[in-house]
């Protein structure tokens, strides 16, 4: 498996992935996570755009030619009541072709992530994950992640 900056080839199975993961929260969450009818094309020019986009980084895992999982992590700024000491990146975009493959391509995209960002100056990341992605949950609290918030969410009408 190869771990690289994610390229233009790239962004059409990175949306397919995350397209796909859409479909599955939408199940768990299905008012908060309810999918735009756009989402695939409004996808496609956000992820192409982040290519080029400064403190940004956007992995991709490539086995042979197909890709297997990509991430992305951005700069995000701390509340001003919060100091952690540094830059916090936040993890939202991170996907990976099938729920076996957290423990080995999502464990890899993360570790290599978290390097480039130390490199970089970083001192923690956020991840994001849907309360009951199972798979991602168990990557996370094997790679020394732990919980700082919960969003509950309820819809109204």
């Amino acid at each position: 498996m190869d771990v690289r900056k994610a390229e233009t080839t790239d962004i059409k199975a990175a949306v397919e992935l995350v397209e796909r993961s859409r479909r599955q929260f939408q199940k768990y969450q299905p008012t908060f996570w309810r999918k735009a009818a756009n989402s695939a094309a409004a996808t496609e020019t956000f992820f192409t755009g982040l290519l080029a986009e400064p403190d940004t980084f956007f992995l991709v895992a490539i086995e042979g030619s197909r890709l297997e999982g990509f991430l992305i992590a951005r700069k995000f700024p701390s509340p001003p009541v919060f100091d952690p000491g540094g830059d916090t990146y936040l993890i939202d975009d991170f996907c990976v072709l099938e729920p076996l493959l957290w423990l080995s391509v999502g464990e890899a995209l993360l570790s290599h992530v978290s390097t480039l960002i130390h490199e970089h100056g970083g001192v923690q990341i956020v991840v994001v994950s849907a309360d009951r992605d199972l798979a991602k949950t168990e990557m996370l609290r094997r790679s020394d992640l732990s919980i700082a918030s919960n969003w509950w969410t309820k819809p109204l009408g």
